[in-house]
Order: structure tokens, then C-alpha cells, then sequence
């Protein structure tokens, strides 16, 4: 079906050329096989990469002239990495004022650089690398380090800053991580700062387990938290023993018992390693489903493997997105992989458009169709069944004709009720016969409405819920140095913070070049400052007290 597949971009795809500070754009190449930049895992040197199908896989291929071959899993589907191509609806321009200004090389020059193609959808500002876990799975960690990384308060507020002044769209979402980002003892007064500062959505990545105090979790809210990255890895306890070294479910279930009663929505965190806690993913799923009223999503992570692995070990272990999309379908029932798995970048259309007909510059979500895939799930109101978006829309039509009213609608004078045809045929992509009870599609669109008008945003308060039951499930394949594409990272929209206000996208800080290491060690403590902050903080006592309380 795909063998001769267009390299030119589709025609619902409008193509800037440019970025804000006219830095020219190379469109993403479509089709397979095809050559892509990407980088030697042993030297970090920008190599050429050969993606092709084989097997219904599709695999990456590079050689170092230095350090050799370089073989690996891009994505675990051939046909499903096609159909992400066609969800795809055109760059965006990045932003107006990068702290880079004359970047030529990516991704040796962050950031965020003249070159970079995305605005920051959900930066992270990392508080703190200390932790009351030892987790084998993650890349930030004091424990492991050797150093702490912590910057004061000051410098917080500065890095949130640097966020609120993004142009030409403030960048007024923030995630707060580490690290255990709940273990500063200032971690409330840093949440009331950024609520202060008009951030309307304050997320908190974190293990739970001081959340699973009541006290503390009414403090966060109170303090401005809207929602939990809450790490879950498993239903069962042998799972957390294996990925975190500790019996953990109990403290999860009570955090989401205190998420209920304070009004904290919660987003659950799988890390997923194939052969690990790859059976777990369908009865993460169906609790998201049981628990709907607070649980508005999933954010499943394939483990990424940062450092040096043999081959046999990453091929044991390589988990991808179309290995979560059929494994969802397997052990739910509740989708239809080729069918009902969609690119994050897909939204891009939905926001443009209602940028256009209101004459203002949208938040858009414009990540590259191979980096972040998912899909929505509505709990029917009087059954209590799950079903799938897709099971009751015609996604692509629906997207492709919003995409064709883009191209044609004028600023601020494109209305319904004069293109009744218009609004006939989006809503001829509406099957009402299949969807939840009492779902009408006016009900869809209002549902889709909190993620376009803060105002009309998710709640877990009572009497505030706007639209229909539902959650995401969602995957965010973050790269290392093996399946590194630079193509990708250009588009990223998950960055992180510096204390110097540069900022840096997630594959090019976690993976591939590794920024991390480069930032913490520039501004870690000194070891006579980490001495004295564990004496004024009394830190081992904390945590010796709140372990007792939880039963830790």
C-alpha cells in the first residue's frame, strides 16, 4: 500500500518556510526508507541514519567511520508509522525570541535556537536531584550522581520567567520535577510563586509518596497544584520491586484517595521495559477508566537507554509506540491499534484554526507524527463502558476537512451559522449511534474545549466537570543516542529549564547529547553548601519521620 508513497508533503499540509527569526525549514521527510541526521552513541558525532521497513518493522541504521555499525528498532510497526504521516499538519515557527540567536548546527547548540521548530508545550524545571527513591530506571538522581543539583529560589523564579516572556506565546504551564521535586522544603512557596505569576497549569512529576500524606497533598493544592505526573509503573507490587526497589502501590492508591478527597487531578507516569512491566499496561488503563474522575490520562514512557547497551540487551528491551498501541488493544479490547492511534501533532490543526477565526496566535502542540502518538478514552455515563474516540469519529476526515476550513477561513469572520455546509460535514464525521450514552457532538467538541479555553479546563471539583467522562492514553517515545532523529528534536515541545534561562529539549537533556550532565555540573553545590543545607534542613530526619508515617 505504502511502497511508493509520496516524499512531497500532503496537500492538507501548509508548510511554513521559515522560522520567526527566518531561520529556512526543512520539512520532515515522508516515506520509507529514508535518510535522516542522527548521532554515533559512542562519540556523540552528528552521522547519517538510513530508516527502512523490514520485517514490519522499522529499524535505524548507522555508521560511524570511528566507532562502527549501529543497528536498533525505530518503530515496531511499518503500517502504523504511515498512518501517523497522515495526521500530520505542518510545522510551526518557534519562537520569537530564542536565547540562541545564530544556532547552525542541531543539537549541539541549544537553546532554545533560531533553528528549533516548537513552542514549549509543557516545560520542566527540575528543583532538585535528591530523592527518597533509588530507582534503577532513572537518569536523575543524587544518589547516583555523586552531586546535588538544587537551584535556589531565586533562580527558580528566574527560569519561570524566561517561560512567561516566551514569544509570541507565553509559556504558562510548568512542570515542576527532579529528582523529588516535593522534597525542597520550599517546594510550596515555589508552587504559590508560579500561581502568582498567572501560571495556569501547574504539574508536579512526582513518586507520590510525600502525596500520600493528606496534610501535605491539601497543602499543594491549596498552594496551586493542578495536577499529578504521578510515577506508575504497575497494578501489582512485583512490578515496583523491580523497577524501584520498594513496595509502592499502597502509598499510589492512597495518593490518588487524597488527590480525590483535596481536588488534584493525576496523570499517571508508566515507565514501560519490555519484558518487565509490558503485561501491566492494559490493567493500567482500565484503573485510569475506574477512576476517571480524577485520573485524566496516562503518559507512558518507553524506557530510553541512556549510556552504553549491547545489542542483544536493547533488542531484549526496546519498547516503542506501536508496541503500546497493539498492546493496548490486546489487553483491553478497547481500541483498534491501526485505527485509533493518533500523533499528539494531530491537535495542531484544531488549535490553528481557532487561532485563525479568533485573530490570535495559538498554542500549538506541533511535535514530529514518530514522537508522541496516543488516544482518548470516554467512560459512558450510564454503562460504564470504555470506548474509544475513534470508534465513534472518523478522525482523518474529521482533521482533514478542519484543515481545508483553515486554508480558506478568514480572521475573525469564518461563523457556523453562515457555512452550514461546513458545519454539516464535520458533523457527518460524527457517528452518534456508536458513541457513549447521550453523547452528541456538540457534547465531544465542548469536552475538547478545555484544551483550547483555560477557562473551561478539567476540574476535580464537583459540579465543574465540562464535557463528557473521559482520559488520554498517551506515549512519549523519548529518544537516546541509538534512535536519536534530529528531525525529531527540532520539533520538540517538552523543554527544560536552566538557571540561566536556556532551554533545552527532553532528547537532546535526558538522551543523544545529554545536556543534563553538562547543566548539573555547572551549577551543582558545592560540597561544603550540601553539607550545610542537610544541617539546616534536618533532611535525613524528615525522611525518616514521613517513611515511619506512611509505613515506608
Amino acid at each position: 500500500m505504502h511502497e511508493n508513497w509520496n516524499l512531497e508533503l500532503p496537500e492538507w499540509v501548509e508548510q511554513p518556510e521559515t522560522t520567526y527569526t527566518g531561520y529556512p525549514i526543512t520539512p520532515i521527510k515522508f516515506g520509507l526508507p529514508k535518510e535522516i541526521d542522527s548521532l554515533c552513541p559512542e562519540c556523540g558525532k552528528i552521522i547519517k541514519a538510513l530508516l527502512y521497513p523490514e520485517g514490519g518493522k522499522v529499524w535505524i541504521k548507522k555508521r560511524c567511520e570511528e566507532h562502527g555499525e549501529f543497528l536498533d528498532i525505530f518503530y515496531g510497526d511499518e503500517e502504523l508509522y504511515y498512518r501517523c504521516e497522515e495526521f500530520w499538519f505542518g510545522d510551526s515557527r518557534g519562537v520569537e525570541n530564542p536565547q540562541i540567536p545564530n544556532a547552525t548546527t542541531c543539537p549541539l547548540q541549544c537553546g532554545l535556537c533560531n533553528m528549533h521548530l516548537s513552542c514549549s508545550a509543557l516545560p520542566v524545571i527540575d528543583l532538585t536531584n535528591r530523592c527518597n527513591l533509588s530507582c534503577p530506571v532513572c537518569f536523575a538522581n543524587a544518589n547516583a550522581t555523586g552531586y546535588l543539583y538544587e537551584p535556589a529560589y531565586d533562580d527558580v523564579v528566574r527560569m519561570l520567567d524566561t517561560l512567561a516572556n516566551q514569544r509570541p506565546v507565553p509559556a504558562m504551564r510548568v512542570q515542576f520535577s527532579g529528582g523529588e521535586p516535593t522534597l525542597r522544603p520550599d517546594f510550596l512557596k515555589i508552587v504559590r510563586k508560579a500561581k502568582e505569576m498567572g501560571f495556569y497549569y501547574i504539574q508536579v512529576n512526582t513518586n507520590g509518596i510525600k502525596m500520600a500524606d493528606i496534610e501535605f497533598a491539601q497543602a499543594a493544592k491549596e498552594a496551586g497544584v493542578h495536577t499529578l505526573y504521578l510515577q506508575f509503573d504497575g497494578v501489582n507490587e512485583d512490578v515496583y520491586y523491580r523497577t524501584r526497589n520498594l513496595p509502592l502501590l499502597e502509598y499510589k492508591m492512597k495518593t490518588i484517595e487524597n488527590c480525590r478527597k483535596v481536588g488534584i487531578s493525576i496523570v499517571f507516569v508508566p515507565t514501560v521495559v519490555k519484558g518487565f512491566n509490558d503485561h501491566e499496561v492494559g490493567e493500567i488503563v482500565k484503573l485510569a477508566a475506574k477512576n476517571v474522575d480524577i485520573v485524566s490520562g496516562i503518559a507512558f514512557q518507553p524506557v530510553s537507554f541512556v549510556g552504553r547497551y549491547s545489542h542483544s540487551y536493547r533488542m531484549e528491551r526496546r519498547y516503542t509506540m506501536a508496541d503500546l498501541a497493539f498492546d493496548i488493544e490486546r489487553q483491553t479490547g478497547y481500541i483498534k491499534a491501526r485505527r485509533d492511534w493518533y500523533p499528539l501533532a494531530c491537535t495542531a490543526i484544531l488549535s490553528r484554526f481557532v487561532g485563525k477565526i479568533k485573530g490570535t496566535t495559538p498554542f500549538t502542540v506541533s511535535t514530529h507524527p514518530h514522537c508522541s502518538q496516543g488516544t482518548f478514552f470516554f467512560v459512558d455515563k450510564k454503562t460504564r463502558e470504555v470506548k474509544s474516540l475513534g470508534e465513534f469519529i472518523d478522525m482523518e476526515r474529521f482533521l482533514k476537512k478542519v484543515a481545508q476550513l483553515y486554508k480558506r477561513a478568514s480572521t475573525k469572520t469564518f461563523d457556523f451559522v453562515s457555512n452550514i455546509e461546513d458545519w454539516n460535514e464535520l458533523q457527518d464525521c460524527f457517528k452518534e449511534e456508536k458513541a457513549p450514552s447521550d453523547m452528541t457532538f456538540f457534547d465531544l467538541l465542548k469536552t475538547l474545549d478545555g484544551y483550547e479555553n483555560t477557562e473551561l479546563r478539567r476540574t476535580t471539583e464537583k459540579g465543574k466537570e465540562h464535557g463528557y467522562p473521559h482520559f488520554f492514553a498517551a506515549g512519549m517515545h523519548f529518544m537516546d543516542s541509538y534512535n536519536f532523529s534530529v528531525e525529531r528534536v527540532m520539533r520538540c515541545v517538552i523543554h527544560y529549564v536552566d538557571p540561566k534561562g536556556r532551554l533545552y529539549p527532553f532528547c537532546a537533556y535526558n538522551g543523544g547529547p545529554v545536556y543534563r550532565k553538562r547543566v548539573e555540573n555547572l551549577f551543582k553545590l558545592p560540597d561544603e553548601v550540601v553539607k550545610k543545607k542537610i544541617i539546616e534542613e534536618n533532611y535525613p530526619k524528615e525522611l525518616s519521620r514521613l517513611s515511619k508515617k506512611l509505613g515506608l
